[in-house]
């Protein structure tokens, strides 16, 4: 990521280089544009699949897939975030709070297992980083999606049982 210059983005998108200058002050400024954009992005469509969930189940296999396909397949926003210096400066529970998936999230989890919403917050919080981090794995070794998907869901539900007192 570092090799991409404001001279290679003016080149690709056939400007010139002081009209991407006019927009961005730097490279970074770009890509954390680019990063807020695709969080939006990811999100809405969160959101929207989140519209005809029937039950948590259908909920919990939702956000894993979409996780996992966002990650597995090397997106433009998993590229983004693994850049320390693009990510650190944007707020990414905003995006998730401002469509409203994060609370939505964490209401679905209270109502599904009797916790407070501390617990049901870490909950959403390690279920997401167990389906990004199963993505990662079948990125590296492959082998069956599905099956992936369903034992990482498998793993989340052991996770969440550990939540409840």
């Amino acid at each position: 990521m570092s090799s991409l210059t404001m001279e290679a983005i003016a080149i690709e998108a056939n400007v010139s280089n002081p009209l991407i200058y006019k927009y961005f002050d730097s490279r970074i400024s770009l890509l954390q544009e680019l990063l807020e954009r695709e969080f939006y992005r990811f999100y809405s469509e969160i959101k929207e699949r989140l519209a005809d969930a029937a039950d948590f189940d259908e909920v919990v296999r939702i956000v894993v897939t979409a996780n996992f396909d966002e990650v597995a397949n090397g997106n433009i926003l998993f590229i983004l975030r693994s850049q320390r210096d693009i990510e650190r400066r944007i707020d990414m529970n905003k995006f998730s709070q401002s469509i409203g998936v994060g609370p939505y999230l964490v209401k679905r989890t209270m109502e599904a297992y009797p916790v407070t919403r501390a617990k049901a917050t870490k909950m959403v919080a390690f279920g997401a980083g167990a389906s990004q981090a199963a993505a990662l794995h079948w990125r590296q070794f492959g082998g069956n999606r599905k099956r992936m998907i369903d034992e990482v869901i498998g793993f989340i539900y052991g996770g969440f049982d550990t939540f409840v007192d």
